[in-house]
This record gives C-alpha cells, structure tokens and sequence, in this order.
C-alpha cells in the first residue's frame, strides 16, 4: 500500500513538473515577442489576421492559466472538459490558411469544415460519457484514466493529427501548383519554396508531440495518460504565433500577401505565412530589385 501510494505520488509529481515546462515555455515565448506583437500588430491598422493571431494566442494564455488553477487546486473534474479548445482554435487557423491559399475558393473551405466537423462528431462520441477515476488524496484535477478509458480519450488527439495530416497535404499540392503556375514571377525566389518547408517543419514536429501525446494513453499509467497534453497544446500556439508574427516582420504593412497576375481564379489577396529567416530576406530583396530593374528599364 506504501508503495503504491509512493508511486501515485511520482506520478502525480511529473505530471506537475511537465505542465509546469510546458506554460513556462509558453509564457517566456509570449514574453520574447511581446515587443513585436505590439509593433507590428497593436500599432497598426487590424485586420481579420490581426484578430485570428489575438485569438490564437491569447485564449492560449488566460486557457492555459485558468488550466493551471485546475492542476494544483481542488475544482469540479467537470471544469476540465474545455481544454481542447485551444487546439480546436489552432486548427480552425490553419483551415483559414489553407482557404486563402486556395484563392478564397469556398468548396475547398466547406469541404474542410465539412471533414472538420465529422472528425469533431467522432470526437465527442469517444469522450461523452466516459469518465476517469479522481484520486481523493491528491490535490488538484488528477484523474486515473484506465486503460480502456485512454483508448477513447485518445481519439480527439488522433483527429488533430489526422486533420493536421489533411492540411499539410493540402498546403504541399496547392503550394507545388502555384509553384509553377508562377514560375517568371517568382523566378529567383524562394517565397513558394519557403512556405512548403515551414509548413514541413510545423507539421513534423506537431505530429512528434502529438503522437509523443497519443502514446501516453496506450502506455503510460493511470495518471500520466495524457500527460503531455498541455506541451503540445502550448508548442502548437507557440509556433503558430512565431509563424504570424514573423511573416508581418516580413513587410511593413502586415501580413505579406500576393496577388496571382495569371488572370485565373486566384486573383485574390493570398496570405502565404511563413518564417522569417535569412534566405527569405535576401530573396525578397533580390525580387524588390528585379521589379525596380524592370521598371527602370520599361521607362527608358
């Protein structure tokens, strides 16, 4: 008996310690970018990208406090039934991504709202009804999730990954299209490129912390199954903020965005969100100076 409380103890202790990382990591990231949030957002005329970012980032914030509260003080279990409202926030930006680079085409936005929303039905199928153990002794919402109950609380986690799988195939087909499709437009320009990769880099890793999170329910014990919820829910936020917040570092005017010159469907304002990172800045440059040695020589 001794031992196994020692062991509850443990295990209700790295718990702590992982949430604990995990809003720190959050909150000294908030604290990094503060000044460029203020300087390129605050400052400047809002637009719906400027409210999507608030939304993203600071429902993250107060959700992730009030989830803390819930950790370490006695609350009603039922109070915890929202936390997957941050990463429904997060996938709802990346579907609006996706619609604007499918030239605002509203089959394409349907259609994943539509897929969205059967993967939330199921969702809400594997959690209704099904509830953990709390544990009495331990202050806090620690529930004890048996093994057959962590197979259905899983499935939220394995429709994120499974609608994340769903947008990078979108955004690696549409961007490799408008990749041609531009082709003397964007000749010398990695902008295209860029955005294929950081789309790579964001889905790897979101797929390592979501998997990392799966895996807990099928091999961690009661207490730990689930663990690693908040680390991923709090990397997500924090990539997608950095994404955001670097592509308006990128222009002065706010999010970077271009306008298809085909003459096609895609003749609309397009926001391509991308990392800023050196090869990005020495490619706009060169472009800049392209389009004014254009110019310059239309004039003469």
């Amino acid at each position: 008996m001794e031992d196994e409380s020692i062991v509850t103890a443990q295990a209700i202790r790295l718990h702590n310690e992982l949430h604990v990382i995990s809003i720190t990591f959050l909150y000294w990231d908030h604290a990094l970018t503060f000044d460029d949030e203020v300087r390129f957002l605050w400052r400047k005329v809002k637009t719906r990208s400027t409210y999507y970012f608030f939304i993203n980032r600071y429902l993250a914030c107060f959700g992730d406090a009030v989830i803390t509260v819930f950790q370490f003080t006695a609350v009603p279990i039922s109070w915890s039934e929202y936390f997957c409202l941050s990463s429904l926030m997060l996938n709802i930006l990346l579907t609006l991504r996706i619609y604007a680079l499918y030239g605002l085409n509203k089959r394409v936005y349907v259609g994943m709202l539509g897929f969205g929303a059967v993967l939330l039905a199921v969702s809400c199928w594997a959690l209704v009804g099904k509830n953990g153990i709390p544990d009495p002794d331990a202050v806090g919402c620690h529930i004890a999730v048996h093994e057959k109950l962590g197979v259905y609380m899983a499935v939220p986690w394995e429709a994120l990954v499974i609608y994340d799988i769903t947008i990078f195939i979108a955004l690696l087909y549409k961007s490799r299209e408008k990749r041609r499709e531009t082709q003397m437009l964007w000749r010398g320009n990695a902008v295209v490129s860029l955005l294929i990769r950081d789309g790579a880099i964001y889905f790897m890793i979101m797929a390592l912390m979501n998997l990392g999170n799966i895996s807990t329910y099928y091999i961690a014990g009661p207490l730990l199954r689930g663990s690693l919820s908040t680390m991923a829910s709090c990397m997500s936020v924090t990539m997608t903020s950095r994404l955001m917040l670097n592509l308006h570092a990128v222009d002065r005017t706010g999010i970077f965005s271009t306008t298809s010159r085909l003459g096609s469907a895609y003749d609309n304002q397009i926001e391509l969100d991308t990392l800023r990172t050196g090869d990005l800045d020495r490619s706009l440059h060169a472009h800049v100076e392209s389009m004014d040695l254009e110019s310059g020589g239309g004039l003469q």
